[in-house]
């Protein structure tokens, strides 16, 4: 196994920063998160699900609208490869992806719970302003949708907790 080099983990780190940022944009609706992640001209592909392929940009405004009708929702990204090009400047990023979100069910108490599992292909590149994805390929590998009763007093702390603007008061009483 070839060693990593100095520069190598700081790619990672970087690249493993987007990642972040893209669930934490979406999960906190926090899309000024959103804005450093992609190129200008970065692509979104769904190969096999009947979505057409779209800009980055225009993902997110697909994803800003779709979070107007959710309660709340979580992305876990991880079990990620790094495949580095000999340039330094080019890599190719795979995750792993656990999602689920909540949703108003048409029953006032219920909740419709989607649960999914996906793969993020990325293609980064090291740009003047650091790392960005030029092209995300979505490999959907399962969705899991049903319904559910919830305590009343739960469903209130869940809407409150993604309600809330974490990082409005990020570093007080620090």
């Amino acid at each position: 196994m070839p060693q990593i080099t100095d520069d190598e983990l700081l790619a990672r780190a970087e690249i493993s920063d987007l990642l972040v940022r893209y669930g934490q944009a979406q999960d906190q609706d926090e899309w000024s998160l959103y804005e450093d992640i992609f190129t200008q001209d970065a692509t979104i592909h769904f190969p096999g699900m009947p979505m057409e392929s779209r800009s980055a940009a225009e993902f997110g405004r697909f994803l800003q609208d779709f979070n107007k009708t959710r309660l709340s929702g979580q992305h876990l990204i991880g079990n990620t490869l790094y495949r580095f090009g000999e340039d330094g400047a080019h890599a190719h990023v795979v995750s792993e992806v656990v999602y689920i979100t909540l949703h108003p069910a048409e029953t006032a108490g219920r909740v419709r719970r989607v649960r999914g599992n996906a793969l993020y292909s990325d293609r980064a590149v090291r740009t003047s302003e650091g790392w960005r994805i030029a092209r995300r390929d979505i490999a959907q590998k399962n969705v899991e949708i049903d319904e559910g009763d919830y305590d009343p007093a739960l469903l209130a702390a869940i809407e409150s907790a993604a309600a809330t603007r974490w990082f409005d008061d990020f570093g007080a009483g620090a």
